[in-house]
Formats: structure tokens, C-alpha cells, sequence
């Protein structure tokens, strides 16, 4: 007895979903907070950190906090890809081994991603919705920012 067409699309379909489930990306490291770490280095309050490791640390940090759905073949190799892109134009945890001209740079681009609502970016927001800074959130990072010499 043959399978109709459509149960043999499910099956090949099912055996490709199991099948790329074994090729696992690196996930991001899980390293402990150091004093190069861009919250600890410049001396962030308690509403700060909190606002900015929930908007930002997820893939601007050795530090993610993974979801279910990160674990499972293809949104595991876009996430992976994400952070890695993320982290290679900005990496908290490594800030204080930046330059001074290269940390004010970076405080100018937060700054302006923050304003112009590029960052966080609107596809994580939609599915990290805590993500999502209010415009109160915004003008408290804004002004702690200016005062980052």
C-alpha cells in the first residue's frame, strides 16, 4: 500500500525538521558580569540597569536569556546570527576595554537608535513586548546617557 502524496510531503517535511534539529549553533556565552561590563564600568542606578538589561542585553551581551523557541531549528540559526551581528557592532560586557573616543561614540549612536525607535529592534519587540521601552523609559535612559562623560 502506497502513502497519498501529501502524507509522503508530511513525512519528508517531518524527517528534514528532525533532521536539521542536530545542527546546533553556538549559543552566546554565559560569562559572569565583569568591571568591563558598560552598566557596572559606568556606574548605572538600579532603573537604569533594569530598563537597559531587558531592552538591550539579550543580544548586545555575553549574557542571553534564552527562549523556548531559541532552541529549535531555523529560529535557533537566526537568533544566533542576530546576536552575533549585535554584538560585533556592540558588546556591553566588553565596554571598558573600548577607547574613550569609541565609548562616547557609543553613548552618541545609543542616544540616537533610543530616539529614532531603532532600537530595540521593532521584530524583537513584537515578540519580546517587555522589551519595549515607554516614552518615560526613553528620556530616563536619554538622560543618564548625557551624563556619561
Amino acid at each position: 500500500m502506497e502513502l497519498p502524496i501529501k502524507k509522503k510531503v508530511l513525512v519528508v517535511f517531518a524527517l528534514v525538521f528532525i533532521g536539521i534539529q542536530f545542527y546546533r549553533p553556538n549559543k552566546n556565552e554565559q560569562l559572569p558580569e565583569t568591571l568591563d561590563d558598560f552598566l557596572i564600568a559606568e556606574k548605572a542606578p538600579k532603573n537604569i540597569k533594569s530598563l537597559i538589561k531587558n531592552s538591550c542585553y539579550n543580544c548586545h551581551s555575553n549574557n542571553t536569556n534564552y527562549f523556548w523557541y531559541d532552541h529549535i531549528a531555523p529560529a535557533s540559526w537566526f537568533v544566533d546570527n542576530h546576536i552575533k551581528e549585535a554584538r560585533e557592532h556592540l558588546n556591553f560586557s566588553n565596554w571598558a576595554t573600548l577607547d574613550s573616543r569609541d565609548r562616547a561614540g557609543m553613548v552618541s549612536e545609543i542616544a540616537v537608535n533610543i530616539l529614532e525607535e531603532k532600537m530595540p529592534l521593532p521584530s524583537y519587540v513584537t515578540i519580546h513586548s517587555d522589551a519595549k521601552l515607554s516614552e518615560s523609559n526613553k528620556q530616563k535612559i536619554l538622560e543618564w546617557l548625557y551624563t556619561i562623560d
